[in-house]
């Protein structure tokens, strides 16, 4: 038997099931919490360059690299202690940041080697390579103090079978302007300029014995 409402106006309304009123409840509930905060993406390699060309149209592979496990997501992680990792669910590196770190580094080898002949791995460019870069990153996390601990293994490859690989490692910490999520993009380009810096010294190094 169907329950029925009190009479409105002198016209009769049927009755509404239960789910109905259940669906409307969240619906009203919904627009008194308001929308969720909004997903915000962003991408490293955007810092600009004014250094001179070191070695105009040498040829480098960047790539492939190693990333530890938090970094193999699209969330910003910080290391909030004990080892645990906060991963936040509304700031995101568009593309993931393995294509962020290769990206940047890609753009800063470029800038200040003075070559278009600088692509990330996996390539299909139409030109053999001159020198590979291979990376095994170990840490790049901020830390609760603000500050990003990085710990970046590389290697220089020549591009001819009878040179040797040359083995370096980055182990620095880059402090922070803030805690926020564009802070956090800063710090990380700042750290990846510096690893630039040092791969152009190397090659151009290199480059020049040769």
């Amino acid at each position: 038997m169907k329950r029925r409402l009190k009479r409105n106006s002198g016209h009769n309304t049927r009755s509404v099931p239960h789910e109905v009123w259940a669906v409307f409840a969240l619906l009203l509930l919904a627009g008194c919490l308001g929308r969720s905060p909004d997903v915000r993406h962003f991408v490293l390699g955007v810092s600009d360059s004014s250094s001179a060309a070191r070695a105009p149209g040498v040829a480098v592979l960047v790539g492939p690299v190693r990333l530890p496990a938090y970094l193999e997501r699209s969330q910003m992680a910080t290391l909030v202690g004990g080892g645990e990792v906060d991963l936040d669910e509304f700031s995101r590196w568009l593309g993931g940041f393995e294509e962020n770190f290769l990206r940047a580094i890609s753009l800063g080898l470029a800038s200040e080697l003075g070559s278009d002949r600088v692509a990330p791995a996996p390539s299909k460019a139409p030109f053999p390579f001159d020198y590979q870069i291979r990376l095994h990153v170990d840490d790049m996390i901020l830390e609760e103090a603000g500050t990003l601990r990085v710990r970046i293994r590389w290697a220089l490859l020549p591009g001819s079978e009878e040179g040797r690989p040359t083995f370096f490692i980055m182990d620095e910490r880059f402090s922070s302007d803030g805690d926020e999520a564009t802070d956090l993009v800063r710090v990380h380009d700042q750290a990846l300029t510096t690893l630039v810096h040092r791969i152009v010294d190397e090659i151009s190094k290199h480059h020049s014995t040769h």
